[in-house]
């Protein structure tokens, strides 16, 4: 009965594990993806302060780009904040579920511990000896 408790509490470590993994993969790509966005929001303003004749033609066009790049920046930021409050409940239910596989690891330790001395004690006390009168 511990062996198949201890089994689902490992399995339940390892699903929770699993789940942290994926939420800190993902909050790695959208801070990669913010990165990116960074870097073309600077390299448009670069690109404005090169040439003032093209910056006359273009003024609409960059502002709307930098007005896009500006919006998809902060609805990251929101994405973010929510990946980042996803990976806090994860975390402490991994931390939870690593516990309670340790707590059946050292339950099931002591119940074979207890099995293995009850059969020894077993053993001793047969009457394999014993003769009939």
């Amino acid at each position: 009965m511990t062996g198949a408790r201890l089994q689902k509490a490992q399995r339940l470590h390892d699903v929770q594990k699993g789940l942290q993994r994926l939420e800190e993969e993902r909050i790695a790509g959208l801070q990669n993806r913010q990165a990116e966005l960074a870097a073309l929001q600077e390299e448009i303003v670069g690109s404005l302060n090169a040439d003032e004749r093209i910056q006359d033609l273009l003024v609409p066009v960059i502002v709307r780009r930098l007005k896009s790049l500006s919006a998809e920046s902060m609805r990251l930021a929101a994405e973010l904040e929510r990946r980042y409050h996803a990976l806090r409940m994860i975390a402490s239910r991994t931390k939870c579920a690593e516990r309670l596989s340790h707590t059946c690891e050292q339950q099931h330790a002591r119940a074979c511990a207890e099995k293995e001395l009850r059969d020894i004690i077993e053993r001793i006390t047969q009457t394999d000896y014993a003769s009939l009168p």
